[in-house]
């Protein structure tokens, strides 16, 4: 089955998230190389909240995937 709008939008979103998770964790690690344990610790709590972002974005990719048979775009 081709792929959906819905599939397209959902990858594209985890995509996103994952881009996001990236970005706070090379942050985090900067801040914490520096010493900055403060700051490492308050960006902490954004990559939480981020991870479980990404977790429902996962979430929602594989569920319509299953649901309507769509495939992702390349082998994973």
């Amino acid at each position: 089955m081709a792929n959906c709008a819905e599939y397209a939008r959902l990858a594209s979103h985890v995509e996103d998230v994952l881009a996001r998770v990236a970005d706070l964790t090379s942050q985090q690690l900067r801040l914490f190389r520096d010493g900055d344990y403060p700051a490492s610790r308050r960006l902490d709590r954004e990559l939480e909240t981020t991870m479980g972002a990404k977790e429902r974005a996962i979430g929602a990719l594989r569920q319509h995937m299953i649901e309507h048979k769509c495939q992702p775009r390349e082998p994973i």
